[in-house]
């Protein structure tokens, strides 16, 4: 049996011991070491879908920088951290949409694959909008630029990437 350790309360004695699966990174990402240069797509559109494909989507290219949120509302949520594209939610064009949500801590909505349970897409409160980063096909045009919230990060969990690590929001560096 397998388990998220991302859902785990405090301090559990878990340390990473490698990174696995390393060529399926997203192409913003390298597992260990500086962020890949992005790969620019050529004009229109960057593809993505869920797990099942029962949702598939695409938004207008490049997607640009992708911040990875280790507050543990997403650490729970993707049993890790969540990386995400903000977008504007109008551009989102859905070929085939099958997706449910739930409301998330602090009054913003979480959607998700009604069939495979795939991570789609995060509405915050105050209307801003994103779509995971996993849920896309390469080329993004993307690049991961920082962590944030590493504060409620869980104790195993630290970058060895070289990017800032910021305890809260990019207004708490410094």
């Amino acid at each position: 049996m397998h388990f998220a350790p991302g859902a785990l309360e405090g301090e559990a004695g878990l340390k990473l011991q490698a990174h696995i699966f390393k060529s399926d990174a997203g192409d913003y990402y390298r597992p260990e070491g500086p962020p890949p240069e992005p790969v620019l797509p050529g004009a229109g559109r960057v593809q993505g879908s869920c797990l099942c494909g029962a949702n598939r989507f695409s938004v207008p290219a490049p997607l640009g920088e992708i911040w990875a949120c280790h507050c543990g509302q997403c650490r729970k949520t993707s049993g890790h951290y969540a990386a995400s594209f903000a977008v504007a939610e109008s551009a989102v064009q859905w070929q085939a949409q099958k997706d449910r949500s739930h409301l998330a801590c602090g009054g913003g909505r979480r959607g998700f694959c009604e069939d495979c349970g795939s991570s789609l897409w995060f509405r915050a409160a105050d209307g801003s909008f994103s779509m995971e980063a996993g849920a896309f096909d390469a080329p993004t045009g993307g690049q991961l630029v920082a962590h944030i919230f590493m504060a409620d990060a869980a104790a195993y969990d630290r970058p060895d990437d070289g990017l800032p690590a910021w305890p809260g929001w990019e207004e708490d560096a410094g």
